[in-house]
């Protein structure tokens, strides 16, 4: 679980509803966000999954990716083998428990060139989730909270920065206050997906091949292997997907491929299985829209090229 922050903000409540029902037909795939590491190469590209009868392609992208998702071909090779076909069927059981899911909480650890982790509790409408990594602007480290349609963001100084385009000489005032970040604010549409179960059962993108056995924490698990293609100029990928063999849902996921000659894993385990974050607003937010800031270089959460963007000209608030 993560904390609410600082005195003075609200208290999350946690409710333990039942594990979720019988798979759905799987939604239509919303828009993914950009990733808020620095880029490697817009690592990880989109997924398409066929089905063994001919079935409609799932395209799925990975949180990594940093440009705007084009319409991908289904593949045109031959027929589905019945190793391929297994892994499929499993999958698309796998995705499908996850978005029935009332929520659960994850971890995932990406490492590299620059390694992140985020540690979350994912809701159908909400969630929270606390974000490290390394960028230009420092070591950053802050919290998301998503409740209803808003944004609420605490942070250090470096995310305030690279996140909310906050000038270096008025992140300091911000450090331990949260700023609620509305839809019409340049940075929610970095901040806001990702938080929630559909957002997060998207970014477990896999092309199965072949299933076998494993033990996942003591408990046995089946282990879906598959590859993730190059696309957008990205390297082809490895990856697997853990799921329970009576729930079909996920436990763990990983994928890996190698730039430049450097190694880039991700890494994400799933507990908590039908835990569902209410998530309340905290009291005394700041108004993203009532500071000054200005676009950082190469966007909001890029990382930046630079620790000190160039704010526009308007009244900061007291703190």
């Amino acid at each position: 679980m993560i904390d609410s922050g600082p005195p003075g903000t609200s208290v999350d409540n946690w409710a333990y509803p039942p594990q979720p029902p019988s798979w759905p037909s799987l939604p239509p795939t919303p828009p993914k966000r950009p990733s808020r590491t620095l880029p490697i190469a817009a690592a990880i590209g989109i997924t398409i999954l066929v089905g063994a009868a001919g079935g409609i392609a799932v395209a799925f992208l990975t949180r990594h990716q940093t440009n705007t998702p084009g319409s991908g071909a289904a593949p045109t090779s031959g027929p589905t083998s019945p190793a391929t076909s297994a892994a499929l069927t499993l999958y698309n059981q796998a995705v499908a428990a996850m978005n029935a899911a009332p929520g659960f909480h994850y971890v995932s650890v990406s490492t590299g060139p620059n390694p992140e982790t985020i540690t979350g509790d994912a809701g159908v409408a909400g969630g929270r989730q606390l974000i490290t990594f390394n960028a230009s602007y420092g070591a950053e480290q802050f919290t998301l909270l998503l409740v209803g349609s808003t944004v609420y963001f605490e942070g250090n100084a470096p995310a305030i920065e690279d996140q909310l385009g906050v000038s270096s000489a008025n992140a300091a005032p911000l450090v331990s206050h949260w700023v609620s970040v509305s839809s019409n604010d340049g940075p929610y549409s970095v901040l806001q997906p990702g938080i929630t179960v559909a957002d997060q059962a998207q970014e477990i993108p896999l092309v199965p091949v072949s299933t076998q056995s494993t033990t996942v924490s003591g408990a046995a698990a089946i282990r879906i292997i598959g590859t993730i293609p190059a696309a957008n100029g990205t390297p082809a990928e490895t990856a697997h997907l853990d799921v329970l063999p009576s729930t079909k849902v996920p436990v763990a996921y990983a994928s890996s491929f190698t730039e430049s000659g450097t190694a880039v894993t991700e890494s994400v385990a799933f507990t908590q299985w039908g835990t569902a974050p209410t998530v309340s607003a905290p009291s005394g937010a700041v108004a993203w829209s009532t500071l000054t800031t200005a676009p950082p270089p190469g966007g909001y959460g890029s990382g930046g090229s630079s620790s000190t963007p160039t704010p526009t000209p308007s009244a900061q608030p007291a703190i």
